[in-house]
């Protein structure tokens, strides 16, 4: 697979915040991530123990996960290659996803998981059987 540029890279992200004796303010202000701004959002709670979400990924959606609640561990990984894993706590800490990277997700109790997306929804830019996932080249779609 061709070498990622740096904005395709899976990374952790630290988002702007103002903190004080009155609770925390975190906000998004990433034009340079999300050129065209943030085009979906939305959130999962009330997941039950030892449930995994996710498992799927995109063609072209870009994403960025927040814990907003509790704890979510988020495991992530390209086609053929090994599994990073992630431990999302903070709500100032985001994780930025690329596309083709498969996502799989688990929350600790009543954990809130917000998802921020480059993309509106689109059925056709999911992956959603692993085969197929595993069995992509770089540039084939």
């Amino acid at each position: 697979m061709d070498k990622l540029t740096q904005q395709e890279t899976l990374r952790l992200i630290t988002l702007d915040s103002r903190k004080s004796d009155r609770g925390n303010l975190v906000f998004w202000e990433n034009a340079k991530l999300f050129p065209s701004g943030i085009q979906r959002c939305f959130w999962i709670s009330d997941v039950p123990t030892n449930v995994s979400r996710g498992s799927h990924a995109h063609w072209q959606e870009s994403q960025v996960l927040v814990a907003i609640h509790g704890e979510i561990k988020v495991m992530v990984h390209r086609p053929g290659q090994e599994v990073h894993t992630f431990v999302l706590d903070e709500s100032d800490t985001g994780l930025f996803i690329p596309p083709l990277h498969w996502v799989e997700t688990q929350f600790g109790e009543k954990a809130v998981l917000l998802v921020l997306s480059d993309q509106a929804y689109s059925e056709d830019d999911y992956i959603r059987n692993i085969k197929d996932f595993e069995s992509i080249q770089e540039g084939n779609h």
